[in-house]
């Protein structure tokens, strides 16, 4: 059998996209707490780079009587922005505008406030099998309402060497090339941080619950591979309350991005949300805002006392083809009567898969 492959090059306009870029808007108005709202385009399917924002862009929250607070600039970036929404009051309705150069101006529905409930813990299980573990939140309110809730979270986790090094092999100088470290260069190699922000979307809700608890809901998996089960790890969770109706547009999100990454990835169907452009009102705009309080809860868990981390490391000598073996990952960590170990790079220096820094509220 045989066959011939050809570029795939879609003509339909739906899965090409549209002239013009849909705009983005991603975040909620969050009373109590500082409002963080991030702007994007859509791309078409063949492209690959991000359409920037254009400057002068503005981001505000006002309320019904026409109070306005406005939105900074994060780092200078055109597309973040911090609005000081810390001192609203609670029993108002409040609304999100975005203006764009060039397109208008976008706003949201005014809204009232949604209270959201403490977190009242977050646990973690290991599957049977020790493939993987679970990292689950659980809260509950005493309202008569059902229970929409909607969570983010930040990661932050030691990411060690699991060999510590010794030693190093400079490639192309054959037994001068071999070399130990420092102190100091052992211990940047092999004590190192990392730290994500979720990306996903974590919604649950008690609609066919007897009680309004929604119990152990799955916020992370973190697979026996993964760096994040390594040593010591943190997850710092922020839990925002929704109505029905962006409960049901959180949801259909999720449903049509799961398997193809976040909220600004390609669409691959048409989400409306609660927010429409005041010149265009036809214009489609993907986000939908919402105007909560969150409450926040970060949990430390000690993956080494479970020894769930699999690494799949493993120590060898070579005699010879030092400059080969190191073209193929390999890389001295310990020198032993002038007879290099080696080991995969991953496995002797954590700077290959770590980002971050020791965080500021790192316990050890």
């Amino acid at each position: 059998m045989s066959s011939c492959i050809y570029d795939y090059n879609p003509k339909d306009e739906s899965l090409l996209g549209l002239d013009k870029p849909l705009l983005v808007i991603d975040g909620d108005i969050l009373i109590g707490d500082i409002t963080h709202i991030r702007l994007s385009f859509t791309t078409k399917l063949l492209e690959d780079y991000p359409i920037e924002m254009p400057s002068g862009t503005a981001v505000w929250v006002e309320n019904e009587a026409g109070e306005i607070y406005s939105g900074d600039l994060v780092d200078g970036r055109a597309d973040y922005f911090d609005i000081d929404t810390r001192d609203l009051e609670a029993d108002k309705m409040y609304r999100l505008v975005v203006s764009v150069p060039g397109r208008g101006e976008y706003f949201s529905e005014y809204k009232p406030v949604m209270v959201s409930p403490p977190i009242d813990d977050i646990t973690w299980s290991i599957s049977r099998d020790g493939t993987y573990a679970n990292v689950e939140v659980t809260t509950h309110n005493t309202e008569t309402e059902k229970l929409y809730c909607k969570w983010n979270y930040t990661e932050n986790w030691e990411s060690p060497a699991v060999i510590e090094p010794s030693a190093e092999y400079i490639p192309y100088k054959g037994n001068n090339g071999l070399r130990y470290l420092t102190p100091d260069e052992t211990l940047e190699r092999s004590q190192c941080w990392s730290e994500a922000v979720s990306t996903d979307v974590c919604i649950a809700n008690t609609e066919k619950l007897s009680e309004n608890l929604i119990s152990k809901s799955v916020l992370r998996r973190i697979a026996n591979t993964d760096t994040r089960a390594m040593a010591l790890y943190a997850i710092t969770v922020t839990q925002k309350a929704l109505d029905q109706e962006a409960y049901r547009y959180w949801d259909a999100l999720k449903r049509n991005t799961g398997n193809i990454g976040g909220i600004f990835s390609e669409q691959p169907t048409e989400l409306m949300g609660n927010i429409v452009s005041a010149t265009n009102p036809d214009e489609v705009v993907v986000g939908y805002i919402s105007v909560t309080t969150a409450t926040h809860m970060r949990k430390f868990i000690d993956w080494e006392d479970v020894d769930l981390y699999k690494p799949g490391c493993s120590s060898v000598q070579f005699e010879g083809q030092w400059d080969e073996k190191y073209q193929q990952g390999y890389r001295v960590y310990a020198i032993d009567e002038d007879a290099p170990w080696w080991s995969y790079h991953r496995c002797v220096d954590c700077r290959v898969y770590s980002n971050s820094t020791r965080p500021d509220f790192w316990p050890r």
